[in-house]
């Protein structure tokens, strides 16, 4: 698969993301209807966790890639920040200042007096994660939490900010890449989350270190597919025996390695089949930001009127069609617009330096 391929709108990285977007969709149902027996796939990731980890994957594989054609720091916290702000601070704001209210027993005044109502916008600096508004979702099977899903959020910039690290001091290269996905293997595989535990108490409360060794595991082995990308051939007979090799040895101690390798090889290898014109998201728009941002709230409104008693089904068919509402219009209306801008200041940018302007295909970062 050659790497243009990828950067093409025939290429399916989006249709994968909305999926895993709805995989958090389905795999929150269980837990905020208090239901329990969420599934797993592979007897090791909830279908949410399983989900987060190919975002992850997709995540450092694109945007090594967009440090590579652009690799520049300043140019990098703008395409990021113009990527991830725009929606979050929509949803943020939405759920705090429209949600809350309605939702909230408080009066009016009370809730936008509430000191809880103003830490909320906290999430927007990624330093502190704030789940709650004041007695929103109180009553809830899974009360207070008005937003679960932000929890990655911190993770995936603290990524960034180490990737950019990486590529600064010129070190964004296979060879320590590889090094590190295998160092994060080690520490993570070979029983890295007891001794991580040990080290909780050294790490920022809005990182807790066992996800983020897990999570980094993912972003830096999507960063080593790119990287590694002009030697990695992608054949459908490999992808189906990694498969069926994950699935042989769920259980195991070696399950983990070897799905370490499948998952993010059949995602690249799915990427790039011809599944025809319908199926091309990136011609219709990503929606996969705003599915994950909006679905938890989305959720827990439902369940706040009684949804978590309906059958299961019903309760996630009626999210789905809302929250994909929702995503449609924070992709037209905020993210779009967003990305568009991030074109032009990159059409502005080279003209100043005097580089060729190369336009890129919708949904590439």
């Amino acid at each position: 698969m050659a790497p243009q391929e990828l950067r093409s709108s025939a290429n399916n990285l989006d249709l994968v993301r909305f999926a895993a977007a709805s995989l958090v969709l389905v795999s929150h149902s269980y837990t905020l209807t208090a239901r329990g027996g969420e599934p797993a796939l592979f007897n090791y990731e909830t279908l949410g966790g399983f989900a987060v980890a190919v975002f992850f994957v997709i995540s450092g594989f694109l945007v090594t890639g967009s440090w590579e054609r652009e690799p520049h720091l300043a140019a990098f916290v703008r395409n990021r920040a113009l990527r991830i702000m725009p929606a979050l601070i929509g949803v943020v704001a939405i759920a705090a200042l429209v949600l809350g209210p309605v939702l909230s027993p408080l009066p009016a005044r009370e809730y936008f007096v509430h000191p809880q109502t103003w830490a909320y916008f906290h999430n927007l600096t990624f330093t502190q994660l704030n789940y709650s508004l004041p007695l929103v979702f109180a009553t809830n099977p899974f009360p207070h939490a008005v937003n679960g899903s932000l929890w990655t959020l911190p993770i995936e910039v603290a990524m960034y900010g180490l990737l950019a690290v990486l590529g600064i001091c010129g070190l964004l290269r296979r060879n320590v890449v590889t090094a590190l996905v295998l160092a994060l293997a080690g520490v993570w595989l070979i029983g890295g989350p007891a001794l991580l535990e040990h080290l909780a108490p050294f790490a920022p409360p809005v990182l807790p270190p066992v996800p983020v060794a897990r999570l980094a595991l993912w972003f830096f082995t999507g960063s080593a597919f790119w990287l590694w990308r002009h030697r990695i051939v992608y054949r459908t007979w490999l992808a189906v025996a990694l498969l069926v090799l994950a699935w042989i040895t769920q259980g195991y101690d070696a399950g983990h390695a070897v799905l370490h390798v499948a998952m993010p090889y059949v995602v690249l290898w799915f990427a790039q089949l011809d599944l025809g014109q319908p199926l091309r998201f990136a011609g219709h728009g990503d929606f996969s930001y705003g599915m994950y941002l909006y679905a938890f709230p989305v959720q827990q409104t439902f369940a706040h009127f009684g949804g978590a008693t309906w059958p299961l089904p019903l309760y996630i068919g009626a999210s789905f069609v809302v929250t994909l509402a929702c995503a449609m219009v924070s992709w037209r209306c905020i993210e779009a617009p967003a990305l568009r801008l991030k074109r032009r200041m990159r059409r502005a940018g080279a003209v100043l330096q005097g580089e060729a302007v190369v336009p890129r295909a919708p949904g590439v970062p």
